[in-house]
């Protein structure tokens, strides 16, 4: 059977333009066919950003019914890769819309709630990401935190920020392109902050992963100030079918520092090459 495409959601702070190439090339090199996607209000879309997950993943829901029938092969549903509050959206579409979801890649993100299971970002960082007039400076530190080694930020967190936001040049604002943005501001702001501050305080979408029986990949970089690594450690250890892949000197951009490495962790993972984990069922040999 046909592998089916990927359809990509990014955190809505940024429209789909704004995924790093460098990413996206290594993806299509290893064959995957990609669906990119801007939520309602966002980037290419019109209409209006909503306030909740549950909204943004019925429209993605919506979305997909309409798209799929149109593919070839009689494609019924996709792998889903949803990076930060792009998992979140990932997570309820699979909770609500199961039969649309065949792999799940959650990317720097974590489940809802708010049941001491949860750890928030520092105020600080939160208040970079989320500003009215989002600071390049501040955002790269949040992505690819200054105290990691100088090597590693250099080469990879100084290029982040420059390679995205020169990648449609000659494109943006022209022949009905939206214009380059580097993230969400305005009236679309409001609503999805309360959209970031509804889910983080719902304890149901969280109360219900153990019901998810898709084959999930979780990925997070060993030190994520956005989305705290211990909350995609226990997005993974909730989802009964997940796998938990940890990048070393990495934050929440981990996917694209190790872009190429990860674009072939993604081909295993949804070609089903990936390697399950021994199973224990607890017994004791000799007995």
């Amino acid at each position: 059977m046909p592998q089916p495409p990927t359809h990509q959601q990014n955190h809505p702070l940024t429209p789909s333009p704004q995924w790093d190439p460098l990413l996206i090339n290594a993806l299509v090199q290893i064959g995957l066919q990609l669906i990119t996607y801007d939520y309602a209000g966002i980037g290419h879309s019109t209409g209006t950003v909503k306030p909740t997950i549950a909204g943004f993943a019925s429209d993605v829901s919506l979305f997909l019914s309409a798209l799929l029938p149109t593919l070839p092969n009689n494609t019924t549903s996709v792998d889903i890769l949803g990076f930060s509050i792009g998992g979140y959206v990932a997570q309820q579409l699979t909770l609500t819309s199961p039969s649309l979801v065949r792999k799940l890649i959650l990317a720097g993100t974590g489940p809802s709630g708010s049941l001491g299971h949860h750890q928030r970002p520092m105020p600080e960082v939160q208040s970079a990401i989320m500003t009215p007039s989002p600071d390049p400076e501040s955002t790269t530190d949040a992505f690819f935190p200054s105290f990691f080694p100088a090597a590693i930020r250099n080469v990879t967190g100084d290029a982040w920020l420059p390679r995205i936001l020169s990648s449609r040049t000659g494109v943006a604002g022209q022949n009905g392109e939206p214009p380059s943005q580097f993230f969400t501001t305005g009236p679309a702001l409001t609503p999805l902050i309360k959209a970031y501050l509804s889910w983080d305080a719902d304890p149901t979408p969280y109360s219900l992963l153990q019901t998810i029986q898709n084959d999930v990949l979780v990925t997070c970089g060993d030190n994520d100030l956005i989305v705290p690594t211990a909350n995609s450690v226990e997005l993974a250890r909730q989802i009964p079918r997940a796998k938990l892949m940890m990048y070393p000197a990495a934050g929440h951009g981990h996917l694209f520092q190790y872009a190429g490495f990860y674009a072939k962790q993604v081909g295993e993972f949804v070609r089903g090459e990936m390697p399950d984990a021994p199973f224990f069922a607890g017994g004791v040999g000799g007995v």
